[in-house]
């Protein structure tokens, strides 16, 4: 018997159909800085470009003086950089060498797999173009080129009630995606993961996420790269109708 089969049986809800449902397909909810990304690009990008004052808006951050949309949108304006600077340094960004494997092997599988990130959009639309990867779907912040070297955020899936104050809410996320996937997995690492990690199927947790699911006896599975996740998608792959 392969050696993930019972960490799995242990590991998912009780209603869960191992081999997944004729009418829906499971979704894969993945991060990206820090989880697809080897480093968080955001912090790259200022470390690069970021005026005077970045570093005093993450301090608040980190205190919980500030939420993450507030943080994110002054420091993105301290930004100084041509778009053909931000595309040197973007184009320099390494992924998880697995990750294509792992999305190919997945897509095959019958599974959706979904990008919901707290940082750029544009930055993960490069990067991802940058492997062969652009086509999938992509949920973040939109970042916008206001001038010749000046930069701002629109938030379109931020909400009101998001108890992180984040950019871009993956708990109003997952509600919406409830209503079309039946099972959903989440992939993360770090503190923007923390609140949805509750509310999904099973967690294949990174780095400081791997704490917050132990502490909190949250269903999930420690990993160090999408490698690590492809000898599960052969036991929870779904079944598509044809009919």
């Amino acid at each position: 018997m392969n050696r993930f089969v019972p960490i799995i049986e242990n590991m998912l809800p009780q209603n869960h159909t191992r081999y997944g449902d004729e009418f829906n397909r499971p979704i894969i909810l993945c991060d990206f800085d820090g989880t697809i990304s080897l480093k968080d690009v955001t912090d790259l990008l200022l470390s690069h470009f970021g005026n005077e004052g970045c570093d005093e808006l993450e301090e608040q951050w980190e205190a919980g003086l500030i939420g993450s949309q507030e943080c994110m949108s002054k420091q993105i304006a301290l930004m100084d950089a041509t778009k053909e600077q931000l595309d040197e340094v973007l184009a320099q960004v390494e992924i998880d060498a697995s990750f294509n494997d792992f999305v190919k092997d997945a897509q095959a599988k019958n599974f959706v797999v979904h990008i919901v990130s707290d940082g750029l959009d544009y930055a993960i639309h490069s990067i991802l173009k940058h492997n062969q990867l652009d086509s999938l779907p992509i949920f973040a912040n939109h970042l916008l080129h206001d001038n010749e070297r000046s930069w701002k955020l629109k938030f379109p899936y931020a909400n009101d009630g998001c108890i992180k104050a984040s950019g871009n809410c993956k708990c109003q996320h997952l509600k919406i995606q409830r209503q079309y996937f039946d099972t959903v997995y989440y992939v993360g690492d770090g503190a923007s993961d923390y609140c949805v990690s509750n509310r999904v199927d099973l967690v294949f947790a990174k780095d400081k996420l791997i704490n917050f699911c132990q502490q909190n006896s949250i269903r999930h599975y420690p990993i160090k790269h999408f490698a690590d996740i492809i000898p599960f998608l052969e036991h929870i792959q779904p079944t598509i109708s044809t009919n």
